[in-house]
Protein backbone atom coordinates (compact mmCIF):
# COMPACT_ATOMS: atom_id res chain seq x y z
CA UNK A 1 0.00 0.00 0.00
CA UNK A 2 1.36 3.29 -1.31
CA UNK A 3 -0.06 6.42 0.17
CA UNK A 4 0.94 10.13 -0.56
CA UNK A 5 2.94 11.70 1.96
CA UNK A 6 2.03 15.15 3.37
CA UNK A 7 2.93 18.31 1.67
CA UNK A 8 6.34 20.57 2.34
CA UNK A 9 3.78 23.30 3.11
CA UNK A 10 1.48 21.18 5.36
CA UNK A 11 4.78 20.01 7.16
CA UNK A 12 6.31 23.10 7.30
CA UNK A 13 3.01 24.95 8.70
CA UNK A 14 2.77 21.91 11.62
CA UNK A 15 6.10 22.49 12.80
CA UNK A 16 5.39 25.90 13.46
CA UNK A 17 2.59 25.53 15.33
CA UNK A 18 4.41 22.77 17.58
CA UNK A 19 7.41 25.41 18.03
CA UNK A 20 4.90 27.95 18.83
CA UNK A 21 3.10 26.09 21.43
CA UNK A 22 6.46 24.97 22.96
CA UNK A 23 7.38 28.58 23.47
CA UNK A 24 3.58 28.66 24.88
CA UNK A 25 3.89 26.01 27.45
CA UNK A 26 7.23 27.12 28.36
CA UNK A 27 5.80 30.68 29.27
CA UNK A 28 2.41 29.00 31.15
CA UNK A 29 4.65 26.51 33.17
CA UNK A 30 7.25 28.69 34.44
CA UNK A 31 10.35 26.51 33.00
CA UNK A 32 13.02 27.62 35.11
CA UNK A 33 10.99 28.28 38.14
CA UNK A 34 10.06 26.77 41.17
CA UNK A 35 6.28 26.80 41.80
CA UNK A 36 3.54 24.58 41.74
CA UNK A 37 1.20 25.07 38.85
CA UNK A 38 -1.94 23.80 40.51
CA UNK A 39 -4.44 21.30 38.74
CA UNK A 40 -5.78 23.99 36.72
CA UNK A 41 -2.59 24.92 34.97
CA UNK A 42 -1.51 21.12 34.67
CA UNK A 43 -4.44 20.07 33.12
CA UNK A 44 -3.97 22.49 30.06
CA UNK A 45 -0.47 21.63 29.98
CA UNK A 46 -1.26 18.37 29.38
CA UNK A 47 -4.11 18.91 26.94
CA UNK A 48 -1.22 21.03 25.01
CA UNK A 49 1.13 18.56 25.22
CA UNK A 50 -2.09 16.13 23.74
CA UNK A 51 -2.40 18.54 20.76
CA UNK A 52 0.89 18.32 20.01
CA UNK A 53 1.40 14.82 20.20
CA UNK A 54 -1.78 15.00 17.87
CA UNK A 55 -0.40 17.04 15.39
CA UNK A 56 2.88 14.91 15.00
CA UNK A 57 1.36 11.51 14.82
CA UNK A 58 -1.70 13.10 12.32
CA UNK A 59 1.05 15.13 10.26
CA UNK A 60 4.41 13.56 10.26
CA UNK A 61 3.26 10.06 10.81
CA UNK A 62 0.54 10.07 8.52
CA UNK A 63 -1.97 8.73 10.46
CA UNK A 64 -4.82 10.69 8.58
CA UNK A 65 -3.83 7.90 6.19
CA UNK A 66 -4.49 5.18 8.09
CA UNK A 67 -7.76 2.99 8.86
CA UNK A 68 -9.93 4.48 11.81
CA UNK A 69 -8.96 1.71 14.18
CA UNK A 70 -5.25 3.35 14.03
CA UNK A 71 -6.64 6.44 14.60
CA UNK A 72 -9.11 5.66 17.59
CA UNK A 73 -6.39 3.36 19.19
CA UNK A 74 -3.49 6.18 19.13
CA UNK A 75 -6.33 8.94 20.96
CA UNK A 76 -7.28 5.90 23.46
CA UNK A 77 -3.51 5.23 23.77
CA UNK A 78 -2.74 9.04 24.36
CA UNK A 79 -4.95 10.09 26.41
CA UNK A 80 -4.28 7.06 28.82
CA UNK A 81 -0.78 8.33 29.11
CA UNK A 82 -1.99 12.08 29.39
CA UNK A 83 -4.31 11.05 32.16
CA UNK A 84 -1.95 9.36 33.72
CA UNK A 85 0.52 12.02 34.14
CA UNK A 86 -2.30 14.01 35.26
CA UNK A 87 -3.59 11.81 38.02
CA UNK A 88 0.19 11.56 39.33
CA UNK A 89 0.83 15.33 39.19
CA UNK A 90 -2.83 16.56 41.10
CA UNK A 91 -2.43 13.31 43.62
CA UNK A 92 1.27 14.16 44.46
CA UNK A 93 1.33 16.09 47.56
CA UNK A 94 2.96 19.40 47.50
CA UNK A 95 5.46 20.20 50.54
Amino acid sequence: MSTPLPARRTLLLTWLALMAATLGAMGAGHVGADVHLGPVWSTLLLMLAGLKSGLILWFYLNLHRSTPGWKKGFVVYIAMILVFVWGAYVLTPTV
